[in-house]
């Protein structure tokens, strides 16, 4: 089972990262929003956000970090 989430991961990540590549809008929307609370690492934490709800982006929701 283990197994089988770690394969079917591979994919869903590649597609995130791809996803967050290509908006950068919403990535910088959430790097501002998180720049107050992680300032070290607010880019890459945007990034990965991004990358980690891709399927929100596709239908169209935009992430909100208040």
């Amino acid at each position: 089972m283990i197994e089988t989430l770690m394969w079917l991961a591979i994919p869903y990540l590649l597609i995130g990262l791809v996803w967050a590549f290509f908006d950068a809008e919403q990535v910088q929307l959430i790097d501002t929003a998180l720049r107050t609370r992680i300032p070290a690492g607010s880019d890459i934490g945007a990034f990965l956000l991004t990358a980690a709800f891709w399927p929100a982006g596709l239908l169209g929701i935009d992430l909100c970090v208040a």
